[in-house]
């Protein structure tokens, strides 16, 4: 795990999660073989917009035909991606991401003050077991809560350089004193913002 930001009692703070397994289990209308196959392995199926399940791995509802499998110890997901693998099902299979996208884990108090200098506020999830889509410093991303204090932020492998600028540059911000930059009509703390060549 690489240490981004250390969290403090007073500000969050933030880490790169190594080694997350990241499995994409797509179906189409009419398949029943995705949500069998899930459920065979022992995992949750969540069919509610914006709703994730579990704990290591995660589950959550990415569209009405994907869920997202995101965790830490890869064994559980072997099996679903063998019982789902391309070619053994007409209308699902499963799809191994890990080496595409990146976990960030950002964790301790003033997370939503700290994201919504980065992050449409509607969309950064507000309970603990929601999940959102949704656009970061103008990239896409999902945001996953799964408790009050801490949250997952999956990009795609590429923008982890890119990403890693953006939350250090608004956590200095988030440490200010947030009625004063209200105040002042201030999204972001003054300065430059992260550019990279």
């Amino acid at each position: 795990m690489d240490e981004l930001i250390a969290a403090t009692a007073a500000a969050p703070g933030c880490r790169l999660l190594s080694g997350t397994t990241v499995i994409s289990v797509r179906f189409l209308p009419g398949d029943n073989h995705a949500q069998a196959a899930v459920l065979g392995v022992g995992l949750p199926w969540v069919s509610s917009p914006g709703k994730m399940a579990g704990s290591d791995p995660f589950v959550c509802w990415r569209s009405t035909q994907e869920l997202i499998f995101i965790g830490l110890d890869a064994a559980p997901l072997r099996p679903l991606l063998d019982s789902l693998a391309p070619g053994r099902h007409e209308l699902a299979l499963a799809t191994d991401l890990s080496e595409a996208l990146a976990v960030f884990e950002l964790r301790g108090p003033g997370l939503d003050r700290w994201l919504h200098r980065l992050v449409d506020t509607s969309a950064v999830p507000k309970e603990a077991g929601c999940v959102s889509r949704c656009r970061f410093a103008d990239i896409a991303v999902m945001l996953l809560r799964p408790a009050v204090d801490c949250m997952w932020l999956v990009v795609e492998q590429p923008l982890v350089p890119h990403v890693s600028d953006w939350l250090s540059y608004a956590h200095a911000g988030a440490r200010v004193d947030h009625s004063a930059q209200a105040s002042a009509g201030s999204a972001l703390p003054m300065g430059p913002r992260p550019v990279r060549s």
